[in-house]
């Protein structure tokens, strides 16, 4: 059996171009598909390597959140959600279809291919939840208003960490758009929470205090600390970050919307 891979190669080159022209309309010239053509990381092979697997990594990390976003879209639009909140989900989705491809960018950059090896460790909606309406709250609570608040942390220590311009770059947009995520996760539960009874609250605050304990759970996985110039991040730094975003932005989020979320031990 083969090693699991995420094969991002494209099939035509006619709609490769469409896409690149696409994506490319929505970027700065700083991080359109020209500069990276040009772009010449400053490293020896074993900082490459490492380097490299840590955008692989980010590659898998983008397009589940990719696929998971669109999904919550194809909910959402199914439901008849209001015009806002489907042009804001559109544009979430959007924004990781461009994150992948930045990521591919940076992995090829680096010395690695559009196969990129390993799986995504896939999120979508929890199927085993009795609604439509019910899945889309969950999946906004967990994966918007916990992880991508918590992704916005640390992508932007990431990017002040980067030595490397173009890693900087991409890390920083990236950052900004993950800001967004979050917090219009917290501006759909502030519209369809009203939707729930007492007892399905309960339900949600205990869901999400699970998610949380998961987020925080990487903290104690034993990685080396191992730095590079394209936007490392040691291990020993993550918690810090992560209770710092959880006191600052998640908790008072929650509690503005009548919901008591534990912080994970």
């Amino acid at each position: 059996m083969s090693a699991p891979r995420l094969d991002l190669r494209a099939n035509s080159r006619a709609l490769e171009t469409f896409g690149r022209r696409s994506l490319d309309a929505l970027l700065p010239p700083t991080l359109q598909s020209e500069r990276f053509t040009t772009w010449k990381p400053r490293a020896d092979e074993t900082t490459l390597a490492i380097g490299r697997g840590a955008w692989e990594q980010m590659t898998l990390n983008e397009y589940r959140s990719q696929v998971g976003f669109t999904d919550l879209l194809h909910a959402m639009t199914r439901l008849g959600l209001s015009r806002d909140s489907l042009q804001t989900m559109e544009r979430l989705t959007r924004d990781e279809v461009v994150h992948v491809e930045l990521c591919r960018r940076m992995v090829v950059g680096l010395g690695g291919s559009d196969i990129i090896p390993g799986e995504p460790q896939w999120v979508g909606l929890d199927e085993s939840l009795p609604n439509a309406l019910e899945r889309i709250i969950e999946m906004a609570t967990t994966s918007l208003c916990i992880g991508e608040t918590l992704s916005c942390a640390l992508l932007g220590a990431a990017a002040k960490a980067a030595k490397d311009p173009v890693a900087r770059a991409v890390l920083t947009r990236m950052t900004a758009d993950e800001s967004i995520h979050g917090q219009a996760g917290f501006h759909y539960l502030a519209v369809l929470l009203p939707v729930l009874t007492k007892r399905r609250k309960k339900w949600l605050e205990k869901r999400a205090s699970e998610a949380a304990g998961q987020a925080f759970g990487i903290c104690l996985e034993p990685y080396d600390d191992v730095t590079h110039p394209f936007g490392a991040l040691p291990y020993s730094k993550l918690e810090p970050i992560m209770r710092s975003t959880w006191k600052r932005l998640i908790a008072p989020g929650f509690s503005k919307l009548g919901l008591a979320v534990r912080e994970p031990d």
